[in-house]
């Protein structure tokens, strides 16, 4: 190792905790948990394998202290019951055999929950406000509800201590159970649990004090804070210092500074438009008025950028949290001075923070690696009946399914009609925070040229290609094309796509987009910027409805600052020439004049090759947009599912 990254793999010590470096695994919910909340082998070899990659510490996520109310989604670890005690141990023992240290995360969700979770119980809280995201109303605790709960806890920490973790984090932040009671936000009780900053800090001081009586004096406690709350009547930065001063001297051994509460959650989870490290101010806040360690978290996914935030003091440990995901083996490669060759997060949230959202998936996944949550399947040894594999386009999906397909052992070959690989990669990657989407290709590119993969790009492939070659196998992942609306008028010479409009400089300087989804905000937001006039009408309520809610506040803020004119619930009846007439819900109007008329209207699958070869070939799939248009998430899933069959 080179002195570049030195400080990054420093031990440090929490309480009598030597920790090997400053690298952790935040705590980050994966639903991989056993039915009834235990550990799942699925889990033990995810944090294996980040265990294996070199960090030094790993937080184990959410894990419930209640198994009756205490659960905020599907597939919840749970640590309740000492019969759970036997899998965090096999856990603790998979990570240990690596060097790393385990630490088990405390949390109840409170109000931040929904009936289905819980039995269809109402969700409870320290005052019956419900959050403003989930909008379920609470049940107000008892005070001898708030004494079982402390009692919950402190058992909790006590078990993870049995188990062998080395350390329990107590959850006080993101608007969860304790932030509620520590919050004015949340918090409108008039008794000793409330009314201000002494009653607000009442009952975390108590769940410290009685898990410290429960695990003596050398278990190492960490207590995780949202250093900001960044809401109205939300905690602020020296309130929460304050309070963070009296939890040390109640018992907690180092103090994990996150931000936001679920209504600020385009912060806790930020998307590129927010800088790297950028809660590291409010750590180094922290860290000049405690005398403890202090973790921080903030879209932390640069080495150089982790190496400045401990070289100047602003904190002792890092988190590189989804980063983490993307690359489990991140700090091998910066100790060996091979950062090169990290796969590189994109801070999209697809298939981490949206992906365990309860209405799309039971748990996580990664555009960057879809091995997360499936190492296992990804170790398998190369299979022992190589087949030739042959696929048509080198867009994300066929990339991955080139990638796995080779790394399975199998001889692959990629044809790419474009003269560049990526497929629209190129084209997503163009927009405003939207740079970092180049990694989609530039990792999977240099791996499958690593690998042997065979490339033909320039050339499209034909069926009587495919008859020649013969291959055991054809994925087709040849994409999607733009969707012409029945518009009368919609040929017009000054209607484009929104993919040319991305690229083109003849688009002049006032714009009408038809479509107010991912990619008419996102050509809007590209248009506003070069000085274009830009009007976008949607026939939905709202837009960008298809993109996840952090990056949509920040595209939405942008739109509003490049006064981008928005029309809702609106439709284009007719274009004529240079005009648009638009049904809106205050009557027909005629919009014009517009230089361009961009089309953000959809995609259709383009699929020319299947039909002509699913006699010549055994085994034919069709993968990604050239199956269904979706997004890049989809299309890599596909291609590496289908890759791990063969």
């Amino acid at each position: 190792m080179s002195d570049k990254y030195q400080v990054l793999f420093q031990p440090i010590k929490i309480g009598k905790l030597e920790i090997k470096n400053r690298l952790s695994v935040p705590p980050m919910a994966t639903g991989f948990a056993a039915d009834g909340g235990g550990v799942s082998d699925r889990l033990i070899k995810y944090h294996e394998a980040r265990a294996r990659g070199g960090f030094g510490l790993i937080i184990i996520e959410v894990t419930a202290v209640d198994g009756e109310r205490g659960l905020g989604s599907g597939h919840q670890l749970c640590l309740h019951d000492d019969n759970l005690i036997t899998g965090f141990k096999k856990l603790a023992d998979a990570v240990h055999k690596y060097g790393a240290r385990i630490a088990v995360q405390l949390y109840h969700p409170g109000r931040c929950t929904f009936p289905f979770f819980i039995n269809n119980r109402q969700p409870i809280a320290p005052s019956p406000i419900p959050d403003p995201i989930v909008r379920q109303v609470p049940q107000m605790l008892t005070i001898s509800e708030i004494n079982d709960l402390v009692e919950k806890y402190a058992q909790a920490a006590r078990r993870a201590q049995e188990a062998g973790c080395d350390a329990a984090e107590i959850h006080g932040a993101h608007g969860y159970l304790i932030a509620q009671f520590m919050s004015a936000y949340a918090n409108k009780r008039t008794d000793g649990y409330g009314g201000g900053p002494d009653g607000f800090l009442r009952f975390p001081l108590e769940i410290v004090k009685r898990a410290r009586e429960l695990v003596g004096p050398d278990f190492p406690l960490l207590f995780r804070i949202s250093g900001e709350e960044a809401v109205q009547m939300g905690r602020t930065v020296p309130e929460s210092i304050e309070m963070m001063k009296k939890l040390v001297s109640a018992g907690i051994d180092a103090a994990d500074v996150s931000i936001g509460v679920y209504e600020s959650g385009h912060l806790t989870s930020a998307p590129p438009d927010m800088p790297q490290g950028f809660n590291s101010q409010t750590s180094l806040q922290f860290k000049q008025a405690l005398d403890v360690p202090v973790l921080v978290t903030g879209r932390i996914n640069d080495p150089a950028v982790a190496r400045e935030i401990l070289a100047s003091g602003k904190a002792d440990i890092v988190h590189i949290g989804r980063q983490s995901l993307t690359d489990p083996d991140w700090p091998a490669r910066v100790r060996d001075d091979r950062e090169q060759d990290i796969v590189k997060c994109l801070s999209c949230n697809e298939g981490c923070i949206e992906g365990l959202a309860i209405w799309l998936r039971p748990s996580i996944t990664c555009i960057q690696n879809p091995a997360v949550g499936r190492e296992e399947q990804y170790s398998q040894p190369e299979t022992s009946s190589p087949k030739k594999v042959l696929i048509a386009g080198a867009g994300p999906g066929g990339l991955e399914a080139a990638r796995v397909a080779a790394l399975r052992g199998h001889k692959v070959t990629l044809y790419e009609k474009e003269g560049y690989l990526g497929g629209q990669v190129k084209l997503a990657a163009i927009p405003p925070s939207k740079s970092l989407y180049q990694e989609v290709a530039h990792s999977r590119i240099k791996a499958i040229r690593e690998m042997g993969v065979h490339i033909q790009c320039g050339q499209a492939l034909t069926a009587d290609m495919v008859r020649e070659i013969k291959p055991d196998v054809l994925i087709i992942a040849t994409g999607s094309e733009s969707a012409i609306p029945n518009i009368p008028g919609i040929n017009s010479k000054r209607v484009m796509s929104a993919r040319r409009a991305l690229t083109s400089e003849e688009v002049g300087i006032c714009v009408l987009v038809i479509g107010g989804g991912l990619v008419g905000c996102e050509t809007a937001d590209y248009l506003a910027g070069k000085d274009v006039s830009v009007t976008v009408v949607e026939m939905l309520k709202h837009t960008a409805r298809d993109i996840g809610p952090a990056a949509r506040f920040f595209l939405r803020r942008r739109l509003q600052e490049k006064q981008v004119l928005i029309l809702t619930q609106s439709a284009v009846k007719s274009i004529d020439d240079d005009f648009a007439v638009v049904d809106t819900p205050g009557g027909e109007q005629r919009l014009g004049p517009f230089d361009t008329i961009v089309m953000a209207t959809g995609a259709v699958p383009a699929d020319s090759l299947g039909d002509q070869v699913k006699d010549i070939v055994p085994e034919v799939y069709v993968i990604g947009d050239a199956c269904k248009p979706g997004k890049i998430l989809a299309a890599v899933e596909q291609g590496a599912d289908i890759a791990l069959k063969l």
